[in-house]
This record gives structure tokens, sequence and C-alpha cells, in this order.
């Protein structure tokens, strides 16, 4: 069912756009094909619940003022990413639209508006140096306990080369 709803907005964008404008047909094909797919945990929520979804819908399409495929694409997104990751990436959309590099840039040129622009990328740049140390610790961990797998390896090497039991019967 979801195959023939796919193909149904295919064609009719297609012809729509083919109509309209001279756009070719596998450019227009090949964008409607990349719109939002929805996941597991929404595409449960959808038929678990379809009133409370379509109502959640609705309200974001009257209070941002977009289109049912936009409201859609965005609750989807809340609903596969968890709720932390969301806020960071509307977050990072707002200071782009503000016209911000990225969500860094954008929180420290706010700051300077309030004055407390040297204090916020002092922050930010004790927040990017701690996540460079965590990472760099976890990839000496990876490393040591390949390193470590090498060398069990290297003492018996049938020990890691034998897999599974075999129970089939055949």
């Amino acid at each position: 069912m979801l195959l023939k709803f796919c193909l149904l907005h295919v064609v009719s964008y297609t012809m729509a756009f083919t109509t309209t404008s001279q756009t070719p047909l596998l450019y227009m094909t090949t964008t409607t094909l990349c719109a939002s797919p929805i996941g597991p945990v929404a595409r449960a929520k959808k038929a678990m619940d379809p009133k409370e979804y379509n109502r959640v819908v609705e309200e974001r399409m009257k209070r941002d003022q977009i289109s049912r495929t936009e409201a859609e694409a965005d609750y989807n997104s809340f609903l596969e990413s968890p709720p932390f990751y969301y806020a960071l990436e509307k977050k990072e959309e707002y200071y782009q639209k503000l016209g911000y590099k990225d969500i860094f840039d954008g929180m420290i040129g706010e700051a300077e508006k309030e004055g407390k622009g040297d204090e916020v990328r002092e922050q930010i740049l004790k927040f990017q140096r701690e996540s460079k140390i965590k990472a760099a610790v976890v990839l000496v961990i990876v490393i040591s306990g390949l390193f470590y797998v090498q060398s069990i390896y290297n003492e018996n090497p049938m020990l890691l080369k034998g897999g599974l039991p075999d129970y089939s019967i055949w």
C-alpha cells in the first residue's frame, strides 16, 4: 500500500510539473522520491494512534503555517530522533535562517549582542576541547582492544579461527 501511495505521488508530481514547465521527467521523479521517508517509530505511532498523529500534524500546520507534507516530515523527524538531537537540529536551522554559518557561530553572535560574547566563546571552546579528548580516549580504547585481540590470535591462531560449531544435520 505504501508503494502504491509513493507511485501515485511520483506520477502526479511529474505530470503537474511537466505540464507547467519544461523540467525533465527523470529529475522530478528523483526529487519526489527523495522526500523524507517515514521511519519505524513514526510508522508505528501513525498506525497505533492515527487520531493523535493527525491532531499533532494539523496543530503543527496551523501553528507554523506549513503544508501537511512539511508538518508530517517535521513530526516524523521528531519521533525518529531523540528530543535532544531534534532540538539541536532545530536550533541550528534557526541560526542558519538568521545568517550564521552554524550553531556555534549563532550562539556567539547572539551572545555578542547581549555583551556576553567572550564568555560564550570560552564555553564553546571548552566544550569542543572536552569532546576532542573524549573522542581520542574512545579511539585509544578501541585500538588497544584490537591490539589485545591480535596478541591473543598470535599466541593461538586456532582459538579465533574455529568459528561457531556446525550443528547442521546435512
